[in-house]
């Protein structure tokens, strides 16, 4: 089902009762890839969390395979010590 609603400032929106939730909790409800910026098809059981930043499974694989000295591992680390300090 599909609503009007009259936003301040933004005039009349349509939204639909499923997303509702989302609005009014304006709050993330799935997790997002610290990395990729991607949500994990599996949700918080598809990857870790660092010190509240999360990584999927993909970009975990990702820097588990990284060779010491590449672009790749520059780039984790660079996330990492963004973490950390």
């Amino acid at each position: 089902m599909i609503k009007t609603t009259n936003i301040p400032d933004q005039g009349p929106s349509e939204i639909s009762e499923k997303n509702e939730g989302l609005m009014q909790n304006e709050g993330k409800l799935l997790p997002v890839c610290y990395r990729c910026t991607k949500v994990p098809k599996e949700g918080l059981y598809d990857g870790f969390r660092v010190q509240g930043m999360f990584f999927c499974s993909e970009c975990q694989q990702d820097l588990f395979t990284a060779e010491q000295g590449s672009p790749e591992y520059q780039e984790f680390m660079f996330l990492i010590k963004g973490i950390f300090y």
